[in-house]
């Protein structure tokens, strides 16, 4: 029978993975690769290189569950239509998920102006990540609960 007490102290960050690396090691690296599949589809993008996911701000692992943070460099900008809505947005959110004005005016139809289609820099990114993650990590994308300040 296994002891209970025991399996409660041991560090599981500490235990190798066949790789010969330990687990904390394989994480880190799955979340830097993740953060590299990601800027990838950035960079080929609409955006190219002005916007770039920043070193990994936090990773956190809780029971079985790891959530790794990507910080967006450079994506919360003034709107450009401050002047009427008081806000800010975010700008590489908008990229990615696309946009539509909903109000009735001039510039509703103009491409990248009045809409924009969806660049899924995240989406295509977790793709390119699941193709290599020899891990088995799976990954749920957690969006800033407003895309305006």
């Amino acid at each position: 029978m296994i002891d209970k007490n025991f399996i409660s102290k041991i560090d599981i960050m500490k235990i190798k993975a066949p790789s010969g690396l330990t687990y904390a090691q394989e994480l880190v690296n799955a979340a830097n690769l993740l953060s590299e599949c990601i800027q990838n589809r950035i960079n080929r993008g609409s955006m190219q290189n002005s916007i770039s996911t920043a070193d990994i701000a936090d990773i956190k692992i809780v029971g079985n569950k790891m959530t790794v943070t990507l910080t967006i460099e450079n994506s919360i900008r003034p709107s450009l239509f401050n002047k009427w809505n008081k806000s800010n947005a975010n700008v590489f959110w908008l990229l990615n998920d696309g946009y539509k004005v909903k109000k009735d005016v001039w510039f509703k139809n103009i491409p990248n102006f009045g809409y924009r289609v969806a660049e899924h820099f995240v989406e295509e990114g977790i793709k390119d990540f699941n193709s290599k993650n020899s891990l088995g990590i799976e990954i749920e994308v957690i969006r800033p609960l407003h895309y305006y300040g």
